[in-house]
């Protein structure tokens, strides 16, 4: 096996169970990528993890301790997933990347069917190794794959988009606590379903009361308007994806629930709320799409949040519930604050911080890993004098 020698200084962040080393931080390394051993400059053994020159992250770091990155490896790491999350029910994420011990794969589990992500290089070449035991660990009936991102883009990977084990319906069907959505796979966002807001709903559904107005923007398949009207309250979903929008009006027809559906722009169809005088909503709900990638991105991102957030805030009602969601780790709690306090000032606003919320348990935190921290969730109330 080949071996890669950290920097100076760099050892720590393996030490301290990080699990990616840039190539500037290599002391010495294979002219080849493969399987290595990782050490630091005084010979002590580090680890072992996957080494390519053309990766974004040059060493993906899988074992603190010497071993192979064989079957074994991997049948033992998704019987620990699996195991932490045995209370969790048929539909969550099952892996979640560098917080798993697995950098670079995303699982998502939706009853007997697995969903997918291979983000980076190392996976995708450790593919035939860690598929047999995914299959093995968790006896699906079929797996999609969705390996369509960003980040793999930035690997130089092509995307890759379809069944790669046993038999997938076209139809994904997703129960959250009977809310039962019927989602077409190949149509479907990430891994078609936004697992990590269900605690939200939960709470929101929990919140509302019957014949308030609730207001869902950025709706998705609208699993929070549909909550709200499960509870007898009025709710307005706002999404541009009109297959999403689809899938949202047949569960509403299924269930005997009313949503109405504004299809468009999230900014243009609030400031045309606003326009036409349209009562004023108790709860507001903002959940983007990631947005920011880039530390360089984060000024233009936030002068877009504070223009949602005004004409948002023009139509939330006295006393009224404005909940802010992000889910790009350059975009965090500070950052929600800020905008909001600016779109606050801009509209008079007094408002009062209720609650912060985070990702749920099966999508789990590492302290190690602070990119694990992603998804933010900022609840606050309107609070005049």
């Amino acid at each position: 096996m080949d071996c890669v020698v950290a920097k100076a200084g760099k050892e720590k962040k393996v030490r301290n169970f990080y699990p990616g080393l840039f190539a500037d931080e290599l002391e010495s390394a294979p002219d080849r990528p493969g399987v290595v051993q990782v050490f630091s400059i005084h010979n002590d053994l580090l680890g072992v993890g996957y080494y390519d020159p053309r990766s974004r992250v040059a060493l993906r770091v899988y074992r603190f301790e010497d071993g192979p990155l064989d079957k074994k490896f991997f049948l033992h790491r998704f019987a620990q997933a699996k195991e932490k999350r045995a209370r969790m029910g048929d539909f969550h994420r099952l892996v979640h990347a560098e917080a798993d011990g697995l950098p670079g794969l995303v699982v998502d589990r939706f009853g007997e069917i697995l969903v997918v992500q291979v983000r980076n290089r190392a996976m995708e070449v450790l593919r035939e190794t860690w598929l047999p035991a995914l299959i093995e660990v968790v006896e699906p009936v079929g797996i999609y794959e969705r390996s369509d991102m960003d980040s793999r883009r930035q690997e130089g990977l092509p995307e890759k988009i379809g069944v790669i084990y046993g038999e997938v319906p076209q139809v994904l069907e997703v129960d959250e606590d009977g809310l039962v959505f019927q989602i077409p796979i190949a149509l479907a966002q990430k891994t078609g379903y936004y697992l990590d807001q269900r605690e939200n709903r939960r709470l929101l559904e929990h919140m509302v009361e019957p014949g308030q107005r609730v207001l869902d923007v950025y709706s998705y398949a609208g699993a929070f308007a549909l909550r709200a009207a499960r509870k007898g309250a009025y709710a307005l979903a706002i999404d541009k994806d009109l297959e999403a929008l689809g899938v949202l009006d047949r569960t509403a027809s299924r269930l005997g629930l009313r949503v109405d559906i504004r299809q468009g722009d999230a900014l243009e169809v609030l400031e045309s709320l606003t326009r036409s005088k349209t009562p004023p909503f108790q709860h507001v709900l903002l959940d983007p799409p990631t947005l920011v990638k880039k530390p360089d991105e984060l000024p233009r991102v936030k002068r877009l949040l504070v223009d949602l957030l005004r004409p948002a805030l023009r139509i939330l009602d006295s006393k009224g519930w404005l909940w802010l969601s992000s889910c790009a780790y350059y975009l965090g709690v500070d950052e929600l604050l800020e905008v909001t306090r600016r779109a606050a000032a801009d509209e008079g606003r007094r408002l009062r911080v209720h609650a912060i919320h985070y990702n749920p348990p099966d999508h789990p935190w590492s302290l190690h890993v602070p990119e694990s921290l992603y998804l933010k969730t900022v609840i606050f109330q309107d609070d005049p004098l």
